[in-house]
């Protein structure tokens, strides 16, 4: 049995490497179509770097059609010459059979997961820089606006607003503070025209102060500061586009920036989405590989890759699409996917029990 998957797993791979290369060719093709009429501006360089770097992003997000087309290419072989016949009459079943490729496509969707902690997000940050200094000629700057954030002690919640911080040097305009006691009544209001945001405090160059607790109503501020629960360097990845920041960093920022009050729905649905993503070629395969020796059919195995693809595809994006689309709990996607591992796991048992043949 070790020859034979020897065997099915070379020539899975041969398949594979021949429909990557084909769609590393239309991907090379598009790249260049697109540095030479999208660019403003010429950078052979630069369009070098984008068609590189555009590669490996593109296998990423192809992958579950790769992989899942070689599968059927192979399979169409196998079904020509009987061999999944031959080998399940000695009462080898459907899941042992396709053991190894179940085992590579797995490890390819984990492999995935890795890369989302640096080396794809690096990827993405790169595509993302030389398409807006190249192809849009647009200055690259790092300005947070509208910034929210709680800070709640023993005595009084402090709510902080920011209109604009720029968080390459940390200066901002714009800061709002209220002080609220425990009972709900407010302290006192202190507005900001201009400061600096160094590490976790806040300094505010002038301002004025709105006093309900001591009985002063207005006072112009000097050296006013804020101790803050984050450091600037946190809310530099707050700036950062979020297909640029790691899988870990996500969490951190989901974690941190709850206890604070930001709106961190889009952090939490980015790594579900992630790792939904990374995992498609295997959600896609499973049911491919029942169907294809459920029915011995390529019109089959080609109904059942579309369907369980937009299925697949749907939950994936579903956490998304809830968080963006309709402010909700990027968490009420994990039902679907829970349901969805339900019917994997159901995939894998058919698999085991096998079929008549």
């Amino acid at each position: 049995m070790k020859i034979f998957d020897r065997y099915l797993l070379l020539n899975f791979l041969k398949i594979l490497a021949v429909v990557s290369l084909v769609s590393v060719g239309l991907i090379v093709m598009y790249s260049l179509t697109d540095f030479f009429l999208g660019f403003k501006v010429t950078d052979f360089k630069a369009g070098a770097e984008y068609v590189i770097y555009l590669i490996p992003v593109g296998f990423y997000i192809l992958s579950s059609l790769l992989v899942n087309i070689s599968l059927m290419i192979l399979f169409r072989r196998l079904f020509s010459k009987g061999i999944d016949l031959t080998v399940q009459s000695f009462g080898i079943s459907p899941l042992r059979f396709s053991a190894f490729l179940v085992v590579f496509v797995s490890s390819l969707s984990f492999l995935f997961i890795t890369l989302n902690e640096s080396v794809l997000p690096g990827l993405f940050k790169k595509l993302w820089y030389i398409e807006k200094t190249y192809k849009k000629n647009q200055e690259i700057g790092r300005i947070v606006s509208r910034l929210w954030f709680v800070k709640e002690t023993e005595l009084n919640k402090y709510y902080t607003y920011i209109g604009s911080l720029d968080v390459t040097n940390g200066k901002f305009t714009g800061l709002f503070m209220m002080t609220v006691s425990k009972e709900g009544s407010v302290q006192e209001v202190v507005e900001g025209n201009v400061g600096t945001w160094k590490g976790n405090r806040i300094y505010v160059g002038s301002g004025s102060s709105y006093n309900f607790r001591e009985g002063y109503f207005v006072r112009e501020l000097k050296d006013f500061s804020l101790k803050t629960e984050i450091d600037v360097s946190d809310v530099r990845l707050f700036a950062e586009e979020i297909e640029h920041v790691s899988s870990s960093a996500l969490l951190g920022l989901y974690l941190k920036g709850s206890r604070l009050g930001f709106d961190t729905k889009r952090y939490l649905s980015e790594v579900i989405y992630r790792a939904g993503l990374s995992l498609l070629p295997t959600l896609v395969l499973i049911p491919l590989l029942r169907d294809l020796f459920r029915f011995r059919s390529l019109k089959a195995g080609m109904l059942s890759f579309f369907i369980n693809l937009v299925i697949g595809w749907v939950v994936v994006v579903s956490p998304k699409l809830l968080s963006e689309k309709a402010n909700l709990d990027p968490q009420y996607a994990l039902l679907a996917y829970i349901l969805l591992l339900i019917y994997l796991l159901k995939g894998v048992n058919d698999l085991r029990k096998g079929f008549r043949v």
